[in-house]
């Protein structure tokens, strides 16, 4: 059984798997009054697939001796990072779980030179009130003795015969007291931290969630990540193992050395936003040593791909990494009346967004049937069906797009081979599409499509461009009145079409009429607006959500509806409560008022 002496302690461990080149092992921390293996037995072999794995026992625990009866988590941290020295080790991985975790947070503060990455479980970075009189119960004799006689018998076995029978209750003692006086760290603390984090917690642990200690670490540790599992409680590793060995393999797999880490900075950085970019790139080391790293993988521009390059370690690099925003990416206009755009290539996939008659897109990726698409008008990255795309060289797509004259200003302009309204309907124009208009004849308009069809409308349910309302009072007065006629249409997720809107898609479609172009979603509006401190004009969007309960720091909103001001307390919106759109107002006395939007209104924003 390997042992080895570290600050005058006789220590314990366990090893498995093997030593893998220029690998960190892992080294897995049990908690109070556990051993290793009890911890991890389960755990640490089928983590050895892929790592060396080390799982000690704490000083005074199962094996490993403490003549000193001494107990403090920055002893304990200074053990792990003696003990990772003496197996011969630059860094390891930590992961430790309840006093684990604490040790492995302690650890990572006071002697960050040998740790790769942290994954603290369970753990708590100060001491509450709360916890210090949970402990003061929880750890004592004479309560363990008469009220959890299992959990003694269990301390017995797995203490009794190194340190003697009645040990335990020296265990609890120091336990306790180790608890109740640490770790103590503040924001500032935690802002130091340069390694990559990853804090665990579940939802239901009565030691730690209450406190929301979970989210303290991982809100002040920069860069940190955090996984909170709904109903799991204090043993997360024990409860869901399988999700569990996921999360952490994924993790260490994306962050578990420095270029990987670099990229995942980067990306948090300047590239999080999957609406509206594409990020996803890994670096592995190269076939030959001398080659340096691989990377893999595909950014959205060629700006994204050098700052790839810039952040990572100055040595050779064999680069496969795609740009798909390229001179050569496809240019296409829709030629359908509406085409959905959907999170993955899957008919049953999450509708992000729509595009519309006339749009244009950049073709991303071509996989038959569906296209990976960016909306030039707004920056959205989805996928829709090819066959809803008319490719164009860049050229011709510019000049459709000059020559388009006429907006559809009503819900759906019904659309016909001839101009006389009696001959089959060809499909319909959906409302604010801008598109070509040819020629009129007797109050029937010829409109140019996108494929170079063309089909026929009243032209009563256009409006000319140089018409289009300017966007001052008058021209939101107009607008307004154009809308008002969408009451009780369909709310659709996803949904920026007459067909259906969702909240921001109707906010979106408002001002876009009067040639004023709004990002797509709420958030990203909320932000793009420019403050209203004021009474709320006509047109102004109102915003509602709150604070976002993840985080501590209330400046974070979080953003889930938007309307438009009708003047006064009248909004008009689409909304999933009543699922289509509708009138309401912010008043009380308003018999269509909505309390719960009265109550969540964030704040106002002018375009």
């Amino acid at each position: 059984m390997p042992f080895t002496d570290i600050n005058g302690a006789h220590i314990y461990y366990e090893l498995y798997g093997t030593d893998r080149p220029g690998q960190a092992p892992i080294l897995l921390i049990h908690g109070s009054t556990s051993t290793g293996h009890t911890d991890w037995h389960a755990i640490a072999p089928m983590l050895a697939s892929q790592y060396r794995v080390i799982v000690p026992d704490c000083r005074g625990h199962g094996q490993s001796s403490n003549s000193q009866r001494s107990y403090s988590f920055k002893e304990l941290a200074a053990d792990t990072a003696a003990l990772i020295r003496a197996l011969g080790y630059e860094r390891a991985h930590l992961i430790g779980h309840s006093n684990g975790g604490n040790v492995a947070l302690v650890t990572l503060l006071e002697h960050p030179d040998v740790v790769q990455t942290c994954i603290p479980q369970a753990a708590n970075a100060y001491v509450t009130q709360s916890l210090v009189d949970r402990e003061w119960t929880l750890f004592d004799p004479e309560r363990v003795a008469r009220e959890a006689p299992e959990w003694m018998n269990q301390m017995i076995a797995l203490h009794g015969p190194t340190h003697g029978p009645d040990y335990w209750r020296d265990l609890l003692r120091l336990t306790l007291h180790a608890t109740v006086a640490g770790p103590n760290y503040k924001p500032a603390d935690l802002a130091q931290v340069q390694h990559p984090v990853f804090v665990i917690q579940g939802a239901n642990d009565k030691a730690n969630a209450p406190d929301r200690q979970a989210e303290f670490i991982a809100q002040h540790i920069p860069d940190a990540e955090l996984w909170v599992p709904p109903a799991v409680a204090h043993n997360v590793h024990l409860e869901i193992p399988l999700e569990w060995l996921a999360r952490v393999l994924d993790f260490l797999e994306r962050r578990g050395e420095a270029a990987n880490d670099a990229l995942y900075r980067l990306r948090r950085a300047h590239y999080a936003d999957a609406r509206s970019t594409l990020f996803d790139v890994r670096a592995a080391p190269a076939p030959a040593p001398d080659e340096g790293m691989k990377l893999t993988g595909r950014v959205l521009t060629p700006e994204q791909h050098q700052a790839v390059l810039a952040a990572l370690p100055a040595e050779p690099v064999t680069d496969e990494i795609k740009v798909l925003l390229n001179d050569e990416a496809p240019w296409a206009l829709v030629r359908r009346g509406v085409s959905d755009v959907r999170r993955t290539h899957d008919t049953l996939a999450e509708q992000t967004t729509q595009i519309l008659l006339g749009e244009t897109v950049r073709v991303l990726e071509d996989r038959g049937f569906w296209s990976l698409v960016r909306v030039e008008h707004d920056g959205y990255i989805g996928w829709t069906r090819t066959q809803a795309l008319q490719l164009r060289d860049r050229k011709s797509v510019r000049a459709y797009q000059k020559s388009a004259n006429v907006l559809v200003k009503v819900g759906q302009a019904r659309a016909f081979d001839r101009p006389a309204g009696a001959t089959p309907q060809v499909g319909a124009l959906p409302f604010g599409v801008r598109l070509p208009m040819i020629e009129t004849r007797r109050g029937w308009a010829a409109i140019r499509l996108p494929d170079d069809r063309v089909c026929w409308v009243k032209e009563a349910d256009l409006l000319p461009l140089a018409d289009r309302p300017k966007p001052n009072a008058a021209g939101i007065a107009f607008t307004l009145d154009l809308f008002k006629p969408f009451v009780g249409t369909p709310y659709a997720w996803g949904g920026r079409s007459s067909y259906g809107y969702d909240c921001s898609g109707l906010t979106q479609a408002f001002w876009d009429f009067m040639g004023v172009s709004i990002p797509r979603d709420a958030d990203q509006q909320f932000r793009a607006g420019k403050i209203v401190k004021g009474k709320p004009r006509p047109g102004d969007l109102l915003f509602f959500g709150g604070d976002d309960s993840s985080l501590r720091d209330t400046r974070h909103q979080r953003i889930t509806h938007v309307a438009i001001c009708l003047g006064g307390d009248e909004i008009f919106h689409a909304n999933g409560s009543t699922w289509n759109i509708a009138y309401n107002s912010l008043n009380p006395a308003s018999p269509i008022c909505r309390a719960d939007l009265r109550k969540s209104l964030v704040g106002v924003r002018r375009y």
